[in-house]
């Protein structure tokens, strides 16, 4: 554990070296917040199901969990595998995917704290029109919803990663499935607009407890019962795309031809 401990330690301290980046990242991912909140509100003048203090705290929400639960290895991945920069890692006494999972957590570390002064001061301009259900165990299941959420999109970027040993470019897998997650996790418009087949289906797969399902748990009343039920489907999604992650790992390597690098 020490060692992942230090890669965790080196790469904390190299986002560090950029976290106006963080800031700027944060502020640029407020255009599609501030779009999506003047359109939905200008609806909601319109019609009687929807409330204006429901669609900002939604949107207000999910702008946090989003950049929260993001990753951004799927390049890093396929290009270690495509050029031959895996070789140096195997070498190593590490495995490939705790070393990148370190490496990547500090991020979403360093985001949180470089823009957790902003949020105030968004929360305290929007804080007439936001209506949240907190409570401390609500609060304390967040957080946990937000580690497992993480994590969930990690072991997806990495899948897609693996299967550049198999195709010279994922980007065209990549771009499909990133479409697909941000439609199913609700980062685009709430999940609840949708028909309720479509909603029952997308409860099967995994991308709305990344996102939607921590965000509607501060903003509705929920049962115990009910967030067991999505803590434990969490879990069992983390674990099957762990299982599917060190299955096609492995035959990936015996694919893998160590040229370049």
């Amino acid at each position: 554990m020490k060692k992942y401990f230090k890669i965790f330690k080196i790469s904390l301290i190299s986002y560090l070296e950029y976290r106006v980046n963080f800031v700027l990242s944060f502020l640029f991912s407020l255009v599609p917040f501030s779009v999506s909140v003047l359109l939905w509100v200008a609806v909601a003048k319109h019609s009687e199901f929807i409330k204006v203090k429901e669609v900002v705290s939604y949107y207000f929400v999910i702008l946090i969990v989003k950049n929260i639960t993001t990753t951004n290895s799927i390049i890093r991945f396929s290009d270690d595998i495509r050029l031959g920069e895996l070789n140096k890692y195997l070498l190593k006494p590490y495995n490939y995917c705790f070393y990148n999972l370190m490496a990547d957590l500090p991020e979403r570390i360093v985001f949180i704290v470089m823009n957790f002064i902003p949020l105030i001061l968004i929360y305290t301009f929007l804080h007439n029109y936001i209506n949240l259900d907190l409570s401390l165990i609500k609060i304390f299941f967040f957080i946990i919803f937000l580690i497992l959420g993480y994590l969930i999109n990690f072991f997806i970027d990495f899948l897609i990663g693996l299967y550049s040993f198999y195709f010279s470019k994922v980007s065209s897998l990549y771009t499909s499935i990133k479409v697909l997650r941000n439609l199913s996790a609700g980062n685009i418009f709430p999940l609840l607009m949708l028909p309720a087949k479509i909603f029952l289906t997308l409860q099967f797969l995994p991308f709305m407890y990344t996102s939607y399902v921590p965000t509607m748990l501060l903003l509705e009343k929920t049962s115990f019962d009910l967030i067991l039920k999505n803590l434990f489907i969490s879990i069992i999604w983390l674990i099957t795309l762990c299982l599917f992650s060190a299955m096609l790992w492995k035959r990936g390597m015996k694919r893998y031809s160590a040229y370049g690098g």
